[in-house]
């Protein structure tokens, strides 16, 4: 077994460094784990374990490409590893690479079909590329897998809602708020679907909860705004817009500022 001494003169395996990697990645002191885990690839370089670990704190600090890196070194000294798979698919879905992802969490699905978080991210993936029905049909197994599992119920509930059915996507944020009462984008978005059933009161109220839960979703105000709006409520529409503006410009998101800035015009030229 290769080792090293340390400064005291004491001997260190690749596997001690391992796992003072593993008790570093759990404490989240991500940069101190990734050194430890490198001292026990210079001892063993064939210690998937360790790739697979630094992988996982490289994504914990944004460091996608090179968790990536890492989860092909461990495929590579262990080709059945569902969990680098899956893995390197959600490092390539921060990445915004949707397409790449859904191959991982095929590969990981195939090695484990019991893994709930895998159809859920497929299903995630397969939203962003306009695939509806199939992300679905990953949300009800996923849902199937872990009946309790809040997140599924929700993006169940948006691949709905981009079908056009905004009353099934209700049932589906509705389960998610039981679940999860806490989650912001579960009101705004069950907001968005009593909007387009035109009941803006109840919509108005879901945004209401959105708002207090996150006061930084610049979209629930101008949302909001325009709810209000449609109840003649002109001066608290105003103010809603206003606030969504200001937010905007803090985001930096010259896209939504723009299409805020034309709702505003529009109420004033009422």
């Amino acid at each position: 077994m290769e080792s090293i001494n340390n400064a005291n003169g004491n001997v260190e395996s690749a596997e001690s460094y391992l796992n003072k990697g593993n008790v570093l990645l759990d404490q989240k002191d991500y940069e101190a784990a990734i050194s430890a885990y490198d001292k026990a690839l210079d001892l063993n370089p064939n210690l998937a374990d360790a790739y697979f670990k630094r992988g996982n704190a490289k994504d914990e600090i944004g460091h996608y490409f090179e968790a990536i890196s890492d989860y092909d070194a461990t495929i590579r000294l262990d080709p059945d590893a569902a969990n680098a798979y899956y893995n390197r698919g959600v490092s390539k879905s921060k990445l915004g690479h949707p397409e790449a992802a859904i191959l991982d969490y095929d590969a990981s699905i195939r090695l484990n079909p019991n893994n709930a978080n895998a159809y859920n991210n497929r299903g995630i993936a397969k939203d962003e590329i306009g695939h509806y029905f199939e992300a679905i049909s990953d949300y009800d197994t996923a849902i199937r897998l872990n009946p309790n599992e809040a997140n599924a119920y929700y993006n169940r509930g948006v691949s709905k809602a981009n079908l056009g059915h905004p009353e099934a996507a209700i049932s589906d944020y509705d389960a998610s708020i039981r679940l999860n009462p806490n989650e912001a984008n579960a009101y705004y978005n069950r907001g968005i679907s009593k909007d387009d059933l035109g009941h803006p009161e109840a919509a108005i109220s879901d945004y209401d909860v959105s708002i207090r839960l996150n006061p930084n979703n610049a979209k629930a105000y101008s949302n909001r705004g325009s709810a209000k709006k449609r109840l003649g409520l002109t001066d608290d529409a105003k103010r809603d817009f206003q606030t969504a503006l200001n937010l905007a410009e803090k985001m930096e998101d010259e896209e939504l500022k723009s299409r805020i800035m034309k709702r505003l015009e529009d109420l004033e030229t009422r």
